[in-house]
């Protein structure tokens, strides 16, 4: 009897405490991992609506020299820094959503300019609206360009936007040029 109950016990052995720790161990690896993996997924994702935002912003004040005729200054003058705020060259730009609608406020100069798109009304524009407060979800980017004629080549002029982020935890810059005549 005694011969049987010794091989039922290492028949029914289960694992031993070294097994059980080095499975845990792994297990520990693989979820620390995974977690890391999402954060840096949730901050990459951020990073990438802040440049998306910038890259637009660049974009439409670009399309807004562009659009002002040749009489118009300082336009089509040269001048502007992308280092400092220099009169004529620079803005603020406040965009926050809410409920599916977008709202952007302008300042140059001390005039600001809001505009507010939502899905039922369209846009709305309002001059000397102010800046708004800011919300917690309110973006603030600075905007500032520089105006350089006879660049690369005689007769055109090159225009620079530099847009910086100034909310948000992570920082972001985006700069674009365009060669116009």
């Amino acid at each position: 009897m005694s011969l049987r109950k010794s091989r039922r016990n290492a028949n029914e052995r289960g694992f031993t405490l070294i097994e059980t720790m080095v499975a845990i161990v792994i297990l520990t690896i693989g979820l620390v991992s995974t977690a890391a993996l999402m954060s840096t997924s949730v901050s990459t994702t951020a990073k990438s609506h802040y440049m998306s935002t910038a890259a637009m912003l660049a974009t439409e004040k670009l399309e807004d020299l562009d659009r002002f005729n040749k009489a118009e200054a300082p336009v089509k003058t040269a001048g502007g820094s992308l280092a400092a705020d220099t009169p004529g060259f620079f803005d603020t730009v406040q965009i926050s959503s809410d409920n599916g609608g977008i709202s952007e406020t302008t300042s140059s100069g001390g005039a600001s300019t809001s505009y507010t798109q939502t899905p039922a009304a369209g846009i709305v524009v309002t001059p000397g609206a102010g800046m708004p407060a800011p919300t917690p979800d309110t973006l603030i980017f600075d905007r500032r360009w520089t105006v350089t004629p006879d660049v690369p080549v005689l007769g055109v002029r090159t225009v620079t936007v530099l847009v910086t982020l100034q909310s948000g935890v992570t920082p972001v810059t985006f700069q674009m040029s365009v060669v116009r005549p």
